[in-house]
């Protein structure tokens, strides 16, 4: 059973990142996405694409995922971190001090951010190491 994950900073490089990393991934199901207000409220295809000249604003070498880009992005700010199994943090650190503390109460964090690196509970991920 793919566990769900929700993907907040969605619309930054690191969040396509995640997303891109995800696309048909064996364990995870991409269902929820969350980013600044300017991006909530539309739909992921309209969140990455630029209001004046309307180019897609992906940063990745493949293609966002087709699964991702009608899901509505959310306010990372209202974002219930309860509706999912795993959130992926992709926002700075001063932001990841502020939502990470509020998604850990009901679920499991991966961030790219450095706020919490040394605290004791805070295991550090490095691939091709752990």
């Amino acid at each position: 059973m793919r566990k769900k994950v929700a993907v907040v900073g969605a619309t930054g490089i690191a969040g396509q990142q995640f997303l891109a990393a995800m696309d048909n991934h064996p364990w995870f199901e991409v269902t929820a996405l969350a980013a600044s207000e300017r991006s909530a409220g539309k739909t992921y295809a309209d969140a990455i694409r630029d209001p004046k000249s309307g180019a897609r604003r992906w940063w990745c070498n493949e293609e966002p995922p087709r699964a991702v880009l009608g899901l509505t992005v959310q306010n990372a700010r209202d974002f219930d971190a309860a509706t999912v199994d795993i959130v992926f943090s992709a926002v700075e650190s001063d932001a990841a001090r502020e939502l990470e503390p509020r998604y850990a109460r009901t679920t499991a964090v991966v961030s790219t951010a450095s706020a919490f690196r040394y605290e004791d509970d805070v295991p550090i991920l490095v691939p091709g190491v752990n």
